[in-house]
């Protein structure tokens, strides 16, 4: 008898979990682990680093949709982001008699980087939570190549390394301070995204915090040559109006364009405007340009960025940073990257070393 009752109670379990299954959407597991070797070169050690690449960060998430009776399609993503030693977070220790070569800390981060729901249909998508805000790639887009370890973001690999003085000592100004990256990044927001009409395609979101980010977004091809490019404008909340050098607006964007042949090149522009601007301080300016050209599973690039008055509260500072490298992409989500990238700060009143890093980085996807 109690045999016969737990496979009736069994037999109702299957079949209401089976109904549920039926009503639920399939969602699809991604992700990716990518690692790498830094060095870098402060102008007094050469130190050696094992991080994990923040260019495109260790990461996996779940992603799904579903035709809906009603003629809409609903959407979930839910993604995850696990680092233990970032490479725009690696700096120099600074403890008495140890070597300048950080240590690992022992513990890692995870964090959420997207968590939101969607519903789209004839009239565009309404997507609400954690998600990339319409700015988000405003300043990215890129067809060059080389993505593992180069974009415009150049404090990706190296930002949180201090300059040096021409004593040696470290000054306490990071690559990161010295280029405040305007491109949009991921919040609490509600967006909705136009249906895509010849190419263009248009964004508007109000974060949580009151930030509102709009962007149109083209991609499309003309005759041998694929084209990519976005315009953005994020207008800032601002917290404290009476303050000074807060940001007040931000204006974006870049093109790209790829020929046939395998050549490429992208630019990009931001500039911020601050409120209440200090005697002397200027309005902060960011400039990316790259080059490449790939063939086969190869790509190989070379790129130029400048932050100009990317450190408000000084009245006269720029940042200049040249790169090169290649990338190998090997097949089935699997690719390595080798890079060089020179920061050279001009900072008032004082003199600083120049900083080098170089690396090599692994990506597997999944």
């Amino acid at each position: 008898m109690k045999k016969t009752i737990l496979m009736a109670t069994g037999a109702i379990v299957a079949a209401g979990l089976s109904a549920v299954e039926a009503q639920a959407i399939d969602v699809e597991v991604y992700g990716q682990v990518n690692k790498g070797v830094m060095v870098f070169d402060d102008g007094q050690s050469t130190e050696f680093n094992i991080v994990d690449n923040d260019r495109s960060s260790t990461r996996f998430g779940f992603k799904g949709s579903a035709a809906l009776d009603n003629g809409l399609v609903a959407s979930v993503l839910f993604e995850n982001e696990m680092e233990s030693a970032s490479s725009n977070g690696i700096t120099q220790s600074t403890g008495a008699g140890v070597a300048s070569t950080p240590t690992s800390n022992g513990s890692t981060s995870f964090v959420e980087r997207q968590a939101r729901v969607g519903l789209a249909g004839d009239f565009g998508a309404i997507f609400i939570g954690q998600q990339s805000v319409a700015t988000d790639g405003a300043m990215e887009q890129d067809l060059v190549g080389v993505s593992n370890a180069m974009n415009q973001d150049i404090e990706d690999i190296g930002g949180g390394l201090q300059f040096r003085n021409s004593a040696g000592g470290l000054t306490g100004t990071t690559v990161s301070n010295a280029f405040a990256d305007p491109d949009g990044a991921r919040g609490d927001a509600i967006a909705y995204v136009t249906p895509t009409v010849n190419g263009f395609t248009g964004v508007i979101d109000a974060a949580q915090g009151g930030d509102i980010d709009a962007a149109v977004k083209y991609s499309g091809k003309m005759d041998a040559v694929a084209v990519k490019g976005a315009l953005g404008y994020r207008a800032v909340n601002s917290q404290n109006a009476a303050a000074n050098n807060n940001a007040e607006d931000v204006i974006m964007g870049s093109v790209s364009a790829k020929h046939d042949n395998g050549l490429a090149g992208t630019i990009a522009y931001a500039q911020t405007s601050l409120n209440n601007k200090a005697v002397g301080v200027e309005d902060p300016e960011n400039l990316y340009v790259k080059v490449g050209y790939a063939w086969d599973a190869f790509e190989v690039a070379a790129d130029y960025a400048n932050a100009d008055n990317n450190i408000v509260q000084v009245t006269d500072n720029e940042l200049t940073s040249y790169g090169v490298g290649g990338q190998v992409n090997m097949g089935k989500g699997v690719s390595v990257a080798a890079y060089y990238r020179q920061f050279d700060l001009d900072l008032a009143g004082t003199a600083t070393d120049e900083l080098n890093v170089y690396g090599v980085n692994l990506r597997v996807k999944f």
